[in-house]
């Protein structure tokens, strides 16, 4: 059963305090802008700076996030951070114009509902030989700080926000693991062009969630683009290795601006992925408020799976050569023939071989994380009805991967 973690001493300390003196209550554009120029010196945030975009954000996170003091500290620190970003993104774009003057590598692009095998996919392409993965400290520092080779910095800061979560919250670091070293969601690059689905993840932000889902995404990935560019100058690679299931509802705009990469789409029942994103998101937004509102968030996030598998079932029909399907359950009972499949299908120029050499070095994928439906109210046919396409689309590939074995 769902139920929240006791927060450290030292946090339910600070609640209190500030509750009582009316610290923290609140986050001004004006004030986190005038915050992160000062800590880096800079100014400039670049002419594809949304602050449309992040204003709207903060009105739902001061009028709908319920945060508590420390949440609200928290979120205030990964607003300055993503600013800073920017501005030292920007500064090497003007100091080195060379930088977008490359092509971005080939990607492959792994995508699906949440819950699906998609970060333990990334991690294994990512041992290809050549392969660029986008590393957890790269994901949250894109820019150097200061310095052209600056990486020391960035990796510290990383590793800051990785006991920082082991800490405040061992329930959801058990769910999704963060690992400083380890390649992370690409979907942080679209953090620092405040459109991305990351705040509506870890806070109730419905007014925000709405209208970025009526936006059009290109400048958004325009902007990604600029900053794999910025990546690979630092560190290049044959190709990218890129995940999130952010990309499920936007891979019509993904492919415009990234066109020729290989999709892997990431399948797995509705009734499993559900219940275990559903108790990720609850583990996550509890480290920010004082009682997560249950009833909100699946009803928010059962709207946001439809849109995402609605968009993607669309791609998929108009340009079915795009993409490769791979069942979770295949995966997770035998990588090597899945994998034997993605090699030769999609990438016959890599060696196997050398891949489950490097995988067989890595801890390998157990969780211990226990979910249920009933944890939400809602049972295995009320989400069979609820994603019919996508449930009918399951069926049928369930038999095409049977009949291949």
């Amino acid at each position: 059963m769902l139920k929240p973690e006791k927060r450290p001493l030292p946090i339910r300390i600070y609640n209190q305090l500030a509750g009582l003196i009316g610290v923290g209550n609140g986050l001004s554009f004006d004030k986190l802008l005038k915050k992160a120029q000062k800590n880096t010196g800079l100014s400039d945030l670049g002419a594809d700076f949304s602050e449309i975009a992040l204003k709207l954000l903060l009105t739902s996170i001061n009028d709908e996030a319920n945060l508590n003091p420390f949440g609200t500290l928290m979120i205030r620190e990964k607003l300055i951070s993503q600013l800073e970003n920017r501005l030292w993104a920007e500064h090497w774009f003007k100091k080195y114009p060379e930088i977008l003057d490359q092509e971005v590598l080939p990607i492959v692009v792994i995508t699906g509902l949440q819950r699906t095998g998609t970060t333990k996919m990334q991690r294994i392409l990512s041992g290809f030989p050549g392969a660029r993965a986008l590393l957890s400290w790269e994901a949250l520092y894109p820019a150097p700080i200061g310095a052209e080779s600056e990486i020391s910095k960035r990796q510290r800061r990383t590793r800051r926000n990785e006991r920082a979560v082991k800490w405040i919250s061992p329930a959801f670091h058990s769910i999704h693991p963060i690992h400083t070293d380890q390649p992370e969601e690409d979907v942080l690059l679209l953090d620092l062009h405040f459109m991305s689905t990351s705040s509506e993840a870890i806070m109730h932000v419905p007014t925000y969630a709405k209208w970025l889902g009526n936006q059009d995404h290109t400048d958004t990935y325009m902007y990604e683009k600029k900053l794999l560019k910025l990546l690979q100058w630092q560190r290049t690679g044959k190709f990218w290795v890129l995940k999130s299931p952010h990309h499920l509802q936007y891979l019509d705009v993904f492919m415009k601006v990234f066109p020729g990469s290989t999709i892997i789409w990431m399948h797995r029942s509705i009734e499993e992925s559900v219940p275990s994103f559903f108790s990720m998101l609850y583990y996550s937004r509890n480290m920010f408020v004082d009682e997560v509102d249950k009833n909100a968030l699946k009803d928010q996030w059962l709207s946001k799976l439809e849109d995402m598998v609605r968009e993607g079932l669309k791609f998929k029909q108009h340009a079915p050569d795009k993409i490769m399907d791979i069942a979770f359950a295949d995966f997770m009972q035998s990588e090597t023939d899945v994998l034997s499949r993605i090699v030769n299908q999609m990438a016959p120029g890599l060696d196997l071989e050398e891949l489950i050499m490097v995988d067989d070095q890595e801890n390998k994928y157990v969780s211990n994380h226990r979910y249920r439906l009933s944890d939400w109210n809602l049972t295995e046919e009320e989400l069979r009805l609820r994603f019919g396409e996508y449930s009918r689309e399951l069926e049928i590939l369930n038999t095409s991967f049977n009949s291949n074995e």
